[in-house]
């Protein structure tokens, strides 16, 4: 449970359900993540205090013991810290306040380990399960450059008409297995979630969403067999399989193999091309970091699109449509105002438009009877921008200093080795002499 250490009346019961919300999915992304090969000798005690901001310019500030003395836990507490960054709501729940999280972690000892016998072949040979979900979103929805839609409903059309294409017309006599594998990629919150959700509606098929942790195993070797049962399952469900980070799967093969884990993860992939290979529903894949793909994979992909950031008017767009239709509003806010107000938040991704747009709607949240304005809106924004500038600020200073940690710890060694040759010299001349 969190522990509040603020006064109940700077807390509302709206953000302490958020952050119960927020503590479960922590603590299932942490076992997700112990559940892995090279985590398995590491036990975490996480503890959650919510604070006043006072001199934290973040709404959360992670202490943890890791280090280079207990293997492995630095690694886990940058997984850990990549998922805090990536929960965009603390922003929001958390306006004034700060969450510490403190991570006691530890090295399990040899009498805590569990006797190998336990891990029986039943309990490896468990499959998990994967559950498809009805599409949440459709291309009414989504606001994108109409190119990027144009060339999406293309792919589709391409997709539909594969019978045509590869057994009327005999193209399967070149090409065995049709291609239905598209790739977004793009910065976060570009909408690529978004552009999985609406395919999937678009061609009338639920959706099966997974990521790398759903698939990764303790058992060292259980990863490919799960994601042939992803395949399996949504084969048999007619899904659209739509994987999230995709880079955990198309990444670059490890060419000189050390540890177990790297063995498991080169399996992995090396699985995910045979699938491909072989299946002939749609696979959605979404990533950050397309550079980091095996270029195996390329010729498995249909298409590779970028999903870019809005412009002037895209912003414009998304802040209307992000207007609920009930927002009580003082006058009706013309397109040219909205434009107005994309212009103070150019480089903003549409994920960040909408949590500016919830944090305007909180932050009035205790006037029932509010008239919101354009003024409101260039406020809200106003703030977010300012928010996002002061992170990046924080982030440079975290950086500059350890830049110059290095820097002067690189040359207190210079200075050392000089030191000692000039040592070593001495000590010839006198015994020369």
């Amino acid at each position: 449970m969190i522990n509040i250490k603020v006064s109940k009346e700077e807390i509302s019961t709206t953000q302490i359900i958020a952050l119960n919300q927020f503590e479960a999915a922590f603590i299932d992304n942490l076992k997700a993540l112990l559940s892995q090969t090279q985590y398995a000798n590491l036990k975490v005690l996480p503890t959650f205090e919510l604070n006043d901001r006072g001199k934290f310019p973040a709404p959360v500030k992670i202490n943890h013991n890791a280090t280079f003395a207990i293997p492995n836990s630095l690694e886990l507490v940058d997984n850990i810290t990549t998922f805090v960054k990536r929960y965009d709501e603390l922003e929001i729940i958390l306006p004034s306040q700060t969450l510490l999280i403190t991570l006691q972690i530890r090295e399990i000892m040899d009498t805590e380990k569990k006797n190998p016998q336990s891990n029986s072949k039943n309990d490896s040979d468990a499959l998990p399960t994967f559950t498809p979900q009805e599409p949440r979103f459709t291309f009414s929805e989504v606001v994108l450059p109409e190119n990027i839609i144009k060339r999406i409903m293309a792919d589709l059309a391409v997709i539909e008409k594969q019978d045509l294409i590869y057994n009327q017309w005999g193209f399967k006599e070149v090409d065995k297995v049709p291609r239905s594998v598209l790739n977004f990629y793009g910065k976060p919150g570009t909408g690529k979630t978004m552009c999985a959700h609406a395919i999937a509606a678009e061609v009338k098929k639920p959706l099966l969403a997974l990521n790398y942790s759903e698939i990764e195993s303790k058992y060292v070797g259980d990863a490919p067999k799960n994601l042939k049962h992803a395949f399996d399952t949504a084969k048999k469900i007619g899904a659209v399989l739509f994987f999230d980070e995709a880079d955990s799967f198309l990444g670059k093969r490890i060419q000189n193999v050390t540890q177990g884990a790297e063995q498991a993860l080169n399996s992995l992939r090396s699985q995910m091309l045979i699938l491909l290979e072989e299946y002939e529903g749609i696979v959605i894949f979404a990533t950050n970091l397309v550079s980091n793909f095996d270029k195996a994979f390329e010729s498995r992909i249909l298409d590779s699109i970028e999903l870019p950031l809005p412009d002037r008017v895209g912003r414009a767009k998304l802040l209307k449509k992000m207007t609920p239709s009930k927002l009580p509003l003082s006058r009706k806010i013309s397109d040219n105002e909205f434009l107005e107000v994309s212009d103070i938040i150019d480089g903003l991704s549409g994920r960040e438009i909408k949590n500016a747009m919830l944090k305007m709607l909180l932050s009035k949240a205790e006037n029932p009877r509010h008239q919101f304005s354009i003024e409101d809106y260039k406020e809200a924004m106003k703030a977010k921008m300012d928010e996002l500038a002061a992170l990046r600020a924080e982030e440079n200073r975290i950086l500059e200093e350890k830049i110059l940690k290095a820097v002067k710890e690189k040359g207190a060694m210079a200075k050392a080795e000089k030191e000692a040759n000039l040592n070593d010299e001495t000590t010839t001349i006198d015994l020369n002499t």
